[in-house]
């Protein structure tokens, strides 16, 4: 049967990623009569799903996001038509995501990883050796991410569903109830119904997570993120393809296309410097270092948006430039110019909200928001504007 009600919670990294990672969905299973499968435990299931290794397989996964997120830079993040995702069955994976205009492509195989933008035709290559390969699988999709991400594509990160709804499991299971809540088919494959609900304590404006857990292989095949208030899911990724298999050994490795920016770099210096630099300011052009206030459901991400990003222009948003579903909050965002910079973007579509931090501009989105602060720090999650103040102020 289907779930009764159904949501989830997901943070990311930067404010943009920390408005867009709030809530992940998935699609529906579709009109197939619901599988039946033997009767299992939901602690039996999850820990099935957290230990399971992947089979080699190869799928396409489509999101709908009804997030409502307002027009600034790098709000675009959940803004990709479809996903191919390819795995080994060992530690090679290829996730290749389709935006409007562009593609983002993610290669990891056992010496390297890539993170290549079509659009702007450069690329981040991190390899490494035997010598520092414990480094460097601990800092490899980091690293590579890192990169997709100050470019405003978090993609990299959660697009590919197996990876982010087991990600998600992990991360809420401690906070949460959880039960088995009927089958499904998904991508054609019989599939469980995991629903975990936040604990009374929890201070989230989320209702429910939904997994749909692949009865053979134990892979996530899809999840959904309903928020308290709605009836329809605000966001959603998962599976519509899904079919297990030996994968070309050729999809796991990657060469630019020529006259690529390519930056490369080694994985044992990433982790000298890593610690280092432990605690220092992240990199100009990206989120500085990230913190995280609480744990679970009302998990606030708290980090401080680059000053050269906070004075930006941004070219063409106008009063239309808001994303859809936005209850409203977004009217008459853009400036009359055309031409509009994101401190004074976020003062119109933003309340004021002050704290023992100082003060700053609260955005709001359908599930959530964040809290934007004059001086430049930022703290997103999806809870109520209380919490994300709290957290700023233990800063």
């Amino acid at each position: 049967m289907r779930p009764r009600t159904k949501a989830l919670v997901a943070a990311g990294s930067g404010i943009a990623v920390g408005l867009g990672g709030l809530a992940l969905t998935a699609l529906p299973a579709g009109a197939d009569d619901d599988p039946v499968l033997p009767t299992i435990d939901a602690e039996q299931l999850v820990t099935s799903a957290l230990e399971a290794t992947p089979p080699a397989f190869d799928g396409v996964a489509e999101v709908s996001n009804e997030l409502g997120l307002p027009a600034v830079p790098g709000a675009d993040a959940l803004d990709f038509e479809s996903v191919r995702v390819f795995h080994d069955g060992a530690e090679s994976a290829r996730v290749q995501v389709e935006r409007p205009t562009s593609e983002l492509t993610f290669v990891k195989n056992a010496d390297e990883a890539w993170a290549y933008d079509s659009q702007e035709n450069s690329a981040r290559h991190l390899t490494w050796d035997d010598a520092d390969l414990a480094a460097a699988r601990e800092h490899a999709e980091a690293q590579a991410a890192q990169h997709a991400e100050a470019r405003g594509h978090a993609e990299a990160r959660m697009a590919d569903p197996s990876q982010a709804a087991t990600e998600l499991i992990e991360h809420l299971r401690p906070t949460s109830d959880i039960v088995v809540d009927g089958t499904a088919r998904v991508a054609d494959r019989a599939a469980y119904e995991l629903v975990l609900t936040p604990k009374p304590s929890e201070k989230t404006l989320l209702r429910e997570v939904t997994v749909a857990i692949d009865e053979q292989t134990r892979v996530p095949l899809r999840f959904d993120v309903y928020a308290n208030g709605r009836s329809e899911p605000v966001l959603s990724l998962g599976f519509t393809e899904f079919q297990v298999g030996a994968q070309d050994a050729g999809l796991f490795e990657f060469t630019p296309p020529a006259g690529a920016d390519v930056e490369t770099t080694d994985a044992g210096d990433v982790a000298q410097a890593h610690g280092e630099h432990a605690g220092q300011a992240g990199k100009p052009g990206g989120p500085e270092k990230l913190t995280t206030v609480g744990d679970g459901w009302d998990a606030v991400l708290v980090g401080t948006v680059p000053a050269d990003a906070l004075g930006r222009d941004l070219a063409g948003s106008g009063a239309d430039g808001g994303a859809a579903g936005s209850e409203g909050f977004l009217g008459g965002a853009g400036s009359a110019g055309g031409e509009q910079d994101v401190a004074g973007l976020l003062a119109q579509i933003g309340r004021p909200v002050s704290g023992e931090f100082g003060s700053g501009s609260y955005v709001r989105i359908a599930v959530g928001g964040a809290i934007v602060t004059d001086d430049g720090q930022f703290a997103a999650g999806a809870v109520p504007r209380q919490v994300l103040v709290d957290a700023l102020d233990q800063q």
